[in-house]
């Protein structure tokens, strides 16, 4: 399994609930950055940044690169 590189600043991927923009996922300083309606947070991993997307109705599905 390959690993998320987290070693170069690049857009990872926007967050959409019924086709409405909710934010951005980012990759800055090898860390793992939101910004957006879900908030500006931070964390280490993608196991992190799912937990902390819980409550605001979004789904694995809802992902789109």
């Amino acid at each position: 399994m390959a690993k998320l590189d987290l070693t170069y600043d690049q857009h990872l991927m926007s967050i959409r609930v019924d086709n409405q923009e909710m934010g951005h996922v980012e990759i800055k300083d090898g860390k793992i950055v939101t910004n957006g309606m879900i908030g500006e947070n931070t964390y280490e991993n993608f196991v992190e940044l799912i937990s902390g997307l819980q409550g605001h109705g979004i789904a694995i599905d809802n992902f789109y690169f």
